[in-house]
């Protein structure tokens, strides 16, 4: 698979019907922005209008043209408007404020739908399937993981290595690993990385020989490039040039994916 190709796919049903009432509501909401705007237009415009009528009343000069009534009440007026109008516009934000939220509501949704798609992360290949279509997945902690993905065009091999034998380990010492099954079957490894981490050993063989409160060294290993074929999470035999010693230190490991 490529990356960004979809492997999973969720039911989105629901998503999809809470995004198409969403989108209805995002609709209202810019219709009623469109409403709280015309209606601060009308009241500016009001504004406007008794304003002028104010400016009119005051630009008379004659004491007997206009009463003191009128006056006061044309003033009024212009108070009353301007209060509409403030009014107004303070609908005008409320109503884009509500657009916003419908907006990320919205946008919410999206990507609530966009994450229902798992897609690969990087490229590589399919290394097991654990659900088919129709099945119901399970997500919460300590669940399987629906699908193995991996990158196999270098593989790689943890070693377990004796804490009784790990003062012999060096990383610059020669390492091969047998298939096991057929010891002619043979890959040389190339030291990466060690871990330096005294664990207990997870993987155990089984053998009647073998202690289960060993405590291991962790070395990784890349396989180098062979015509042997090799599986992830093949086990393999591995042996390590030690010093002085010139036996080899044997130990096993699961082959790995980068």
């Amino acid at each position: 698979v490529r990356r960004g190709q979809p492997l999973v796919s969720l039911d989105t049903r629901a998503l999809e019907a809470a995004r198409s009432e969403q989108t209805s509501v995002l609709a209202l909401r810019r219709a009623e922005v469109d409403t709280a705007r015309a209606r601060s237009q009308r009241a500016a415009a009001a504004l406007a209008e008794v304003r002028q009528f104010l400016r009119f009343a005051e630009s008379i000069t004659d004491p007997g043209g206009i009463s003191v009534e009128e006056l006061t009440r044309r003033r009024t007026a212009v108070e009353i408007a301007s209060a509409e109008l403030a009014t107004a516009e303070a609908g005008v934000a409320a109503a884009e404020a509500s657009v916003r939220a419908a907006e990320s509501g919205l946008a919410r949704i999206t990507t609530d739908i966009a994450r229902s798609t798992v897609t690969a992360p990087i490229d590589g290949r399919i290394l097991q399937v654990r659900i088919r279509p129709g099945e119901f997945a399970s997500a919460g902690p300590g669940s399987p993981p629906w699908l193995v993905l991996g990158d196999v065009s270098h593989l790689h091999v943890r070693v377990d290595i004796d804490e009784h034998e790990a003062w012999r380990f060096r990383p610059d010492a020669p390492a091969v690993a047998q298939v096991r099954g057929n010891a002619r079957q043979e890959v040389v490894l190339e030291f990466v990385r060690l871990e330096p981490l005294v664990i207990p050993k997870q993987s155990l063989t089984g053998s009647s020989t073998e202690r289960v409160d060993t405590r291991v060294l962790q070395a990784v290993y890349r396989v180098v490039p062979g015509v042997i074929p090799l599986f992830v999470g093949q086990q393999m035999d591995v042996f390590i040039e030690s010093a002085p010693l010139s036996a080899g230190v044997r130990s096993t490991g699961p082959v790995l994916h980068r």
